[in-house]
């Protein structure tokens, strides 16, 4: 395992970050597309435009299983529409440049207080109180893949001065 340092202004943090996951490339990717991870410390994503609010300071090195590392340069949450319209946060999301995947780090959601429930042909995910949040089907490649639209911000501002 790698230690890393994470630094916020005047403190710094070692931080372990370490990831495992099998990819299957013979299909496009689509953007939208998570795969959930067991082997991932965080979730992850290279795509910069998601985070709201993103934090430069949060540096992390991310081994992957080939042993390749990529710095993360910063964390933050996305915005994701369920599937009913409704807003949720998906928190502590590292954003790792040219990162082609997504992924959920299964780990995070435990200890966020998410229950799972994993067979041969799916894995659902419930919150605190049971209610489904997310269910994945297992595809080709034994992992499990869901798709979450994350909405992109766009602040828009208009001002009207009166000349006299």
């Amino acid at each position: 395992m790698q230690k890393n340092e994470t630094c916020n202004e005047d403190r710094c943090q070692e931080v372990s970050e370490h990831m495992l996951m099998a990819h299957d490339s013979s299909h496009a990717e689509e953007e939208d597309t998570w795969y959930l991870d067991k082997g991932c410390s965080n979730h992850m994503t290279g795509k910069k435009e998601w985070l709201i609010d993103l934090d430069p300071n949060v540096r992390s090195n991310v081994r992957f299983a080939d042993n390749s590392v990529i710095m993360a340069k910063g964390a933050r949450r996305i915005l994701i529409r369920r599937k009913e319209g409704q807003p949720a946060y998906m928190n502590n999301v590292l954003y790792v440049p040219n990162m082609k995947s997504n992924l959920l780090s299964l780990g995070q959601l435990l200890e966020k207080g998410y229950t799972m429930n994993m067979n041969q042909k799916h894995i659902e995910v419930f919150d605190d109180r049971r209610r489904l949040v997310l269910k994945a089907p297992l595809v080709r490649n034994r992992t499990f893949k869901v798709k979450l639209s994350a909405t992109t911000f766009q602040c828009l501002s208009s001002t009207n001065t009166e000349e006299e």
